[in-house]
């Protein structure tokens, strides 16, 4: 079967192949608009490490050997996080990454909790490039709980603070 006799939808769908995550990404563009050039492949690779800084927040986040690892500081605070406390989420804006900086020392009384959360955006880097620049968002979310032992809380419970996040997506 030639490609020339499969309707252009089916070839593009069957052209196109992503290994989801942040490893290498195979993409294959077929440049058939009403054109008779040959097809091109192109090859890209995603970033695998973000390094991020933003009012006073430097944030690294890695994937190492399909592990993702994550260094969060500020002028307070210097944490880092791996496997499970770093929780992805794959929507259609790019990959939420979210960590729970702090909680209460004693759940049953309640407290704050205390999340970041930040976009990690769809990137394609060409081969023999490794990094660009990144620019994206992050939202400090606090959240009142009240515990097992207090009476419930009313009213807004969270509360939240945007971060423009600057700097650098590499593949290593």
């Amino acid at each position: 079967m030639k490609l020339a006799n499969l309707p252009r939808r089916q070839i593009l769908k069957t052209a196109l192949t992503f290994v989801t995550g942040l490893t290498a990404t195979s993409l294959v563009s077929f440049l058939m608009a009403k054109s008779t050039k040959p097809a091109q492949a192109i090859v890209v690779q995603r970033p695998n490490e973000f390094e991020l800084e933003g009012e006073g927040t430097h944030i690294k986040y890695s994937i190492v050997n399909g592990v993702p690892q994550l260094d969060y500081k500020t002028q307070n605070i210097s944490k880092h996080f791996s496997g499970d406390q770093i929780q992805t989420l794959a929507t259609d804006i790019g990959t939420l990454v979210t960590i729970i900086i702090s909680k209460p020392p004693n759940p049953n009384l309640g407290g704050n909790t205390a999340k970041l959360s930040f976009l990690v955006p769809i990137i394609n880097l060409a081969i023999g490039n490794p990094e660009t620049t990144v620019q994206t968002e992050a939202i400090l979310t606090t959240q009142k709980t009240s515990g097992f032992i207090r009476t419930p809380l009313f009213g807004q419970l969270q509360s939240y603070q945007t971060i423009v996040l600057r700097g650098t997506a590499r593949y290593h």
